[in-house]
């Protein structure tokens, strides 16, 4: 795994993987991954104006969930 990634999903320690940040990585991949489907018409998904401002706001507020949980747990972090 790349120095990056783990960092990112790591705790302070860089060494204790953190169950927030990878549940939020996959949240926002999952994200990516639907708009990505229905941009290119997969399995007969259409895309309309009004998907990407829900999709916009759907991504905004999981990544808004993985700041706040993060902060909430600061504390507990070894």
């Amino acid at each position: 795994m790349g120095k990056f990634a783990k960092d990112a999903l790591t705790g302070k320690d860089c060494v204790t993987y953190d169950a927030a940040r990878i549940l939020g990585v996959c949240g926002a991949a999952s994200y990516v991954i639907f708009w990505i489907a229905a941009v290119f018409h997969i399995h007969g998904a259409t895309f309309t104006a009004t998907d990407a401002a829900a999709y916009g706001a759907g991504l905004g507020t999981v990544i808004l969930s993985m700041g706040a949980a993060l902060k909430i747990k600061e504390s507990t972090e070894p």
